[in-house]
């Protein structure tokens, strides 16, 4: 058996382990739906182990601290809830939008940089870096900016304005919207995943102090503006919608009142899942340029 084999026999060994026991916690929870969320996320954590751990750790903490605070109810996020698509039980489309860009970024890495360097050595590290690896955390980072932005945004009395006109007032949870205390927990969220990369660089002794700061900060600033181009993606090209019966601006097509809906601006297809994944896909690139301009001054 190849080394290459090995790897992966006993790292999907240990990924269906350590995996096992979170969905009793995901189910009794209630933090995806049943069965295609939990199907959809247990198998792409069994994958995000495969590729890294610690990738598996910024996963499992941008999961569980998002959806801890996205199940955080208050009478103004009911009415959000019921006019856009932010509900807190994530279902698989959910899932796959919010793992995708760091599952192709993750693969990218083994297969471009992870696999040759152990068919050359004959030996694996778990802390083997590179851009690629960096772009998986920056789009991990990017969706708990996001959630964290959003969530905060919509439980705060601040007035969101348009990301795309300040002076502009807009509804809470309206796609585009944000304040500073959402802001501000939006580069919160980015932090909280860049210490698990953190933790990743530093346990790779071959790393400069200047380089793993460099690397942490820039990780911190991609993963937030990641987060305000999910928003101003929202404001230019996610489709909207208008119930002439309630005269509101929804993101479903048929309202809640059970009238349908017209579509009022950007573009039908672009929906805020899609959206996710694109803005995460974004700052997955803008870390890999930022990446390589940091290994070329430094």
């Amino acid at each position: 058996m190849s080394i290459i084999a090995d790897y992966l026999l006993h790292a999907l060994f240990w990924g269906v382990i350590f995996n096992f026991p979170l969905l009793f916690i995901i189910i009794k929870l209630k933090l995806l739906t049943v069965p295609g969320g939990i199907i959809t996320g247990a198998t792409i954590a069994i994958m995000m182990y495969m590729i890294s751990p610690f990738l598996w750790c910024a996963l499992l903490l941008f999961f569980l601290s998002s959806s801890m605070i996205s199940k955080q109810t208050s009478p103004q996020k009911q009415l959000v809830t019921a006019e856009f698509s932010k509900d807190s039980t994530r279902d698989a489309i959910q899932v796959l939008s919010n793992s995708l860009p760091a599952l192709t970024f993750g693969i990218l890495f083994l297969v471009v940089d992870f696999f040759p360097k152990v068919e050359k050595n004959g030996n694996f590290s778990f802390f083997s870096l590179s851009a690629l690896m960096f772009a998986a955390f920056a789009t991990i980072a990017t969706h708990n900016s996001d959630t964290w932005m959003t969530e905060i945004g919509i439980n705060t009395n601040s007035i969101p304005r348009l990301i795309t006109n300040l002076k502009k007032e807009v509804s809470k949870g309206t796609s585009g919207g944000v304040t500073i205390k959402g802001t501000c927990a939006g580069l919160l969220g980015s932090m909280v995943i860049s210490f698990v990369y953190l933790v990743y660089v530093i346990l790779n002794s071959n790393l400069e102090v200047m380089r793993i700061f460099s690397q942490w900060v820039l990780l911190i600033l991609v993963g937030t503006v990641g987060g305000l181009t999910d928003s101003l993606e929202g404001a230019t090209i996610q489709g909207l919608y208008y119930c002439d019966h309630c005269m509101k601006v929804t993101e479903r097509s048929t309202h809640r009142c059970g009238n349908s809906t017209k579509f009022l601006k950007g573009y039908r297809f672009v929906t805020n899942d899609l959206v996710n994944t694109s803005s995460a896909f974004i700052s997955g690139i803008l870390a890999i340029i930022g990446y390589i301009s940091i290994e070329i001054l430094l």
